[in-house]
């Protein structure tokens, strides 16, 4: 006998041996496909309370409505619109600036850039404890009324001014003491 005949495989156990293959193959498959659920209920979403008064979901921001409710009071509104910085936990500093908007539905909020108006100022007084700090207008002064009647602008008012007339000014030794040089110093 061949010893080359007696490896080789038999056209019959090869097909053999692929349809099993095949058949493995099949049952895997099957096992491990993907059921369906049953009931597919609709996924609800809820907007989030900062999404309902205009705000990203920023985890910074959570306590945001609540503090500017508490605070609402002391700001200064102007058409119906504040401007507020609010503290950032992270970097320990008033770094969230907003816009806050009265509407029918309630206060709205909106993020804005740090406002540099030279007319207006930030309010020091609330930082102890709040973490809101307002952005308020600097107040116009108001022109005091003149003193004498009949002179509208202050400027025409008679101004006396007291003139000390000693020969020393105060602080400095009387001018007997004074020792002044008889020559002017000449240079070598």
């Amino acid at each position: 006998m061949d010893p080359a005949a007696n490896q080789r495989i038999a056209p019959k156990w090869v097909m053999l041996i692929l349809a099993l293959l095949l058949a493995v193959w099949l049952v895997f498959q099957f096992l491990h496909q993907k059921k369906p659920t049953l009931s597919m209920a609709p996924v609800v979403v809820t907007e989030s309370k900062l999404n309902a008064v205009g705000l990203a979901d920023n985890p910074d921001w959570a306590g945001l409505p609540e503090f500017f409710a508490l605070s609402a009071k002391h700001a200064e509104w102007k058409d119906g619109r504040t401007r507020f910085a609010y503290w950032h936990p992270v970097m320990k500093t008033y770094s969230y600036y907003f816009e806050a908007t009265r509407s029918g539905e309630g206060v709205l909020f909106r993020e804005i850039a740090e406002p540099h108006d030279p007319d207006h100022y930030w309010d020091e007084e609330m930082t102890k404890d709040s973490p809101i700090r307002f952005y308020y207008s600097v107040p116009v002064p108001v022109q005091p009324r003149p003193l004498i009647s009949g002179i509208s602008d202050p400027v025409d008012r008679d101004i006396r001014v007291k003139i000390n007339m000693d020969k020393t000014a105060p602080g400095l030794p009387p001018a007997e003491k004074i020792a002044i040089p008889a020559k002017p110093a000449t240079k070598p």
